[in-house]
């Protein structure tokens, strides 16, 4: 469904649009008005009496329009695994799912922990001109929890986060010493909650499911562990501390509490975490294979219902492409990760259609609370911020086909699921960067 089809002006105005931002509370029928980059009005009730004359008028015929999706977590294959995933491949499909700013994760090869490559990939993404990608970088030289990076001059380079990807920083006196700089500078750290030495080895959620099909298992316990300690090392130090990709219900106990005794502490899931379990693993599907592992129902309903209710502040992709070569293995052998840039807003809808959540709740966790965890200016619908927007229909019947993705790669679990969700127009600095059928 098209709804935009000749620019004919540096000025936009969307008309007949379901305004939601959970930044600025604005929930209702109104209408907004770009020029160039900008935001220039917006409102509920906007455009009712006059549009000016010298606007392309775009009818959202009461579709949702709302902030562009900001994704925290998500590999882009570029430098090093150009097989798997390239900025511009990822850049358009992270468009097609209505995601206008992401963040880059770090693993990359060579491994972000250089001024040189943060500079390749914010000039890779000017290059591409599509979504807008924020780098991370390494907490660790090598992600080897050896020795810390330049944080200081990787910042200024434009690293909004500092983070080892998929390993923990397991050294309780570099961990430290990373957060004190992290209270200094006002810098923040992403853990990957998984204690290295509990999990080593592991490839699937400990339990009678792992035993009997014979697979290694990861224990609960080495989420909950490595989150306990560093709690208490933000207690000592004052740092800032983010927590990707929750799993178990102690562990969103243990954050909550510490929350509640005025730590810098935030965290987020990803969409498997909240829609798994482990049996998704079944007969050694390995496209179910992620890092941390699925866990048990139990703790899939408690992530659910964390999500709702905001003790979980954030949802993020955790794109992690992988080919056929990666995954066409043994369970123990394949390399763990799903794609999700695509997916995202779909599969979080549920928890507006099964679930019983505010749709402006939802893209809270979607926009303005990872933009506002990273200190971005992003993700909200404000006067004279960037026009970084998606239209969407969150009731149109879809099924998700990987063979229709714009990503390289096709390790997506949820393949052929009916889902409700279409992305109908995605805008980046007020250019129409995508637009559906």
């Amino acid at each position: 469904m098209k709804i935009i089809k000749k620019i004919n002006s540096n000025k936009l105005a969307f008309i007949n649009a379901h305004l939601i931002d959970p930044y600025n509370q604005l929930d209702g029928m109104g209408g907004l008005l770009t020029q160039g980059k900008k935001i220039a009005d917006v409102g509920l009730g906007l455009f009712k009496n006059k549009i000016p004359n010298d606007a392309t008028i775009i009818d959202c015929q009461k579709h949702i329009l709302a902030p562009g999706i900001v994704d925290m977590r998500a590999r882009l294959g570029e430098p090093g695994n150009e097989h798997k995933e390239t900025i511009p491949t990822a850049s358009n499909a992270a468009l097609s799912g209505g995601i206008t700013s992401l963040v880059s994760m770090p693993d990359s090869i060579p491994i972000v922990d250089q001024i040189s490559v943060v500079e390749f990939i914010t000039r890779r993404a000017r290059e591409t001109n599509g979504v807008k990608i924020f780098p991370s970088a390494a907490i660790t030289k090598n992600l080897e929890g050896k020795k810390l990076t330049e944080m200081g001059l990787l910042t200024e380079a434009g690293a909004v986060l500092f983070t080892d990807a998929n390993k923990a920083v397991s050294n309780s006196k570099m961990m430290q010493q990373a957060l004190t700089y992290s209270d200094n500078f006002n810098i923040l750290l992403m853990q990957h909650p998984e204690e290295i030495n509990l999990a080593e080895g592991g490839v699937m959620n400990s339990g009678s499911l792992s035993t009997r099909l014979g697979l290694p298992g990861i224990s609960r316990v080495s989420e909950i562990i490595q989150i306990e300690r560093d709690i208490r090392l933000v207690e000592n130090t004052g740092g800032k501390v983010h927590f990707s990709n929750i799993t178990t219900k102690e562990s969103i106990d243990i954050i909550v509490k510490a929350k509640k005794r005025g730590l810098k502490i935030s965290c987020s899931t990803a969409p498997q975490y909240f829609l798994l379990n482990e049996e998704a693993v079944g007969q050694w599907r390995t496209f179910a294979k992620v890092s941390p592992p699925l866990r048990t129902e139990n703790d899939r309903k408690a992530v659910y219902k964390a999500i709702i209710n905001g003790q979980i502040d954030a949802i993020n992709s955790d794109h992690n492409p992988q080919d056929q070569d990666s995954k066409r293995l043994p369970f123990e052998q394949a390399a763990p990760g799903i794609i999700g840039l695509e997916t995202l807003l779909q599969l979080s809808l549920r928890l507006v259609h099964h679930g019983n959540m505010k749709l402006i709740h939802l893209l809270d966790r979607l926009t303005s609370a990872p933009a506002k965890i990273m200190g971005l200016e992003v993700g909200c619908l404000s006067k004279n911020t960037a026009a970084d927007i998606v239209i969407f229909d969150p009731y149109a019947d879809q099924l998700i086909d990987p063979k229709e993705f714009n990503s390289k790669s096709h390790n997506c679990p949820f393949e052929q699921e009916a889902v409700k969700g279409k992305i109908i127009a995605t805008l980046v600095d007020g250019r129409i960067v995508f637009q559906n059928k």
